[in-house]
């Protein structure tokens, strides 16, 4: 199932952003997130993400990362968790 992910990913969406996560990961076991359309990121954000990736290998759900931002990659690798993530490379838009 490819999931998409909101524009924000920050401090502010955390809560609504694990309880979504939450329902992905009961639902399915492939997960292709779509990251396309972030365009804000901080460190709690992309630390939710990182749970996310987490549960979904614990529970032997096969994860990847698609189609992310360049702010998003640039997020995931100043705060050196670029190894947490299964990542597509095609960028997507903002």
């Amino acid at each position: 199932m490819e999931c998409l992910l909101p524009e924000s990913l920050d401090i502010s969406t955390v809560l609504d952003s694990a309880s979504q996560y939450k329902s992905w990961l009961a639902q399915h076991e492939q997960l292709k997130i779509d990251a396309s359309h972030v365009g804000r990121v901080d460190a709690a954000g992309i630390q939710a993400l990182a749970s996310l990736f987490h549960s979904a290998r614990s529970n032997q759900i096969t994860i990847q990362l698609v189609r992310p931002t360049p702010s998003l990659v640039e997020g995931i690798i100043t705060l050196g968790l670029d190894g947490q993530f299964d990542i597509n490379t095609e960028v997507g838009e903002g």
